[in-house]
């Protein structure tokens, strides 16, 4: 659910900046950092949720 409400949280912010960006109100350079910027957070989230991972052995699951 947190990760859930994060990108939700991500996408919503998103959607602004590529307003503000078609707008004229901020550079495209500004939007692609600033975008950026939040990606980097929403994969530390996800990391620090421990989502993606194999809880038993951290490995890749190949067998599946």
């Amino acid at each position: 659910l947190v990760f859930n409400s994060n990108l939700q949280e991500f996408a919503q912010r998103v959607s602004i900046i590529c307003g503000l960006e078609t707008g004229g109100k901020i550079s495209p350079e500004e939007a692609y950092e600033q975008i950026k910027e939040l990606w980097k957070q929403l994969k530390n989230s996800k990391k620090n949720l421990g989502i993606g991972t194999d809880p038993e052995n951290n490995s890749d699951r190949k067998n599946i």
